[in-house]
């Protein structure tokens, strides 16, 4: 079993039970069976929201600011229940004697820092001017005054999207990437941020090719035979931007169309030697057919299949499965109609509801009228007569 954190090895030892325990606490999980393995007592909500924590450094924190989720690190659980709850130090020192040892091996990576800082709780009056909100306040106008200057420097050539803080250099950083624009950028038939140029209103994609090259081992007289498969007209985005980033994106980011095809044979290229080559990268409205070079390529002996096919069969595939079980819910519907009749399906009832949206008023005609005849024909059947039921002849 899990050691108890503090507060539950408190409560157990002043007499509490899971049963019958203060009202500012409550239980992990709120089935009582699984107390012992995965609960304990936590804090509730509204009582932690008005305790005070404050950092070795003497910054106060409101017990709000842990909402959710705890720290676990090195064997212990880093959380209020423990009375050692961490924050982020804003000052963001990698050593600190004031703070637990163990804090001070905690690293962050990327271009946001993390210097984790251990809490605890305090009879203090919280006082803004002496707390962690005030100081990364601060840090916040700072951080916006740089941004701003940043921007003078680079004569307003900025983009939000891709303007990020390095916390290790204490500075900010400007990366142009147009896969951010194709996610993001709303300046479609506008100007764009950064460059200051047309972003078109015209939308298209960035389209290539991938080739594999593969060698056929089957056992067969064609063991060893290299097969090539091209599949043309492939798709870096899911759906259309504008042609201007499209374009940006065809110059800037063959790496990221490489790794990306790459990524999706990577076991087919360790374990069988598949090669991928990505060929023809290009920015267009829609896709375009070389049809002589397909035909080339298919005399030299190479599978050419175009993604838009595939994609365009998949959809008829789907739609036609839909179809199918479209005709098959009606085809049970009406089959329920002829067996008990329209009029009577209880009002509300899904099949009610069916009935009324998927069948018009002559085909519900045309299913009572059939009902009707059937009834009709089973009631003018002759009855069959046992042996039985014939009278009994006397000799």
């Amino acid at each position: 079993m899990k050691e108890y954190n503090l507060l539950t090895q408190r409560l157990l030892s002043e007499g509490y039970t899971k049963e019958k325990h203060p009202d500012y606490v409550r239980l992990q999980n709120a089935s009582l069976e699984v107390f012992d393995t995965l609960g304990g007592f936590e804090y509730t909500l509204q009582y932690i929201g008005n305790k005070v924590y404050s950092t070795g450094c003497g910054l106060l924190v409101k017990g709000s600011y842990w909402s959710s989720g705890h720290m676990s690190y090195m064997g212990i659980d880093w959380r209020l229940e423990n009375d050692n709850p961490v924050i982020n130090c804003p000052y963001r020192k990698d050593d600190c004697k004031m703070r637990h040892e163990l804090l001070n091996n905690v690293r962050g990576g990327g271009l946001c820092k993390f210097s984790g800082c251990d809490c605890h709780m305090v009879d203090t009056e919280y006082n803004y001017g002496k707390s962690l909100k005030k100081i990364y306040d601060d840090i916040d106008k700072e951080r916006t005054r740089q941004y701003h200057e940043f921007s003078e420097k680079v004569n307003e050539h900025v983009c939000h999207w891709h303007m990020h803080y390095n916390e290790w250099e204490k500075k900010w950083q400007q990366v142009y990437d147009p896969m951010t624009c194709a996610r993001y950028c709303q300046n479609a038939g506008g100007v764009c941020s950064l460059r200051h140029v047309p972003v078109s209103a015209k939308k298209g994609n960035v389209f290539y090719d991938v080739k594999t090259t593969s060698i056929r081992r089957d056992g067969t007289l064609f063991d060893g035979e290299k097969i090539v498969d091209i599949r043309k007209g492939k798709r870096l985005f899911e759906r259309n931007v504008s042609l201007t980033i499209c374009e940006e994106a065809a110059k800037r980011c063959v790496k990221e169309i490489n790794e990306k095809e790459t990524g999706r044979h990577h076991v087919e290229m360790v374990l069988q030697g598949l090669k991928v080559e990505v060929l023809s990268i290009r920015a267009e409205r829609r896709e375009s057919r070389d049809l002589m070079q397909d035909l080339e390529d298919i005399k030299a002996g190479i599978h050419i299949s175009h993604e838009s096919d595939a994609i365009k069969r998949k959809k008829e595939e789907k739609s036609e499965r839909r179809k199918l079980a479209q005709k098959k819910k009606i085809e049970k519907l009406e089959k329920k109609i002829l067996e008990v009749g329209y009029e009577n399906l209880e009002d509300h009832s899904i099949d009610k509801i069916h009935a009324d949206k998927w069948l018009t008023e002559d085909r519900i005609e045309e299913l009572e009228d059939e009902r009707d005849r059937r009834i009709k024909s089973e009631q003018e059947k002759p009855a069959q007569l046992s042996m039985f039921d014939y009278p009994e002849v006397m000799p």
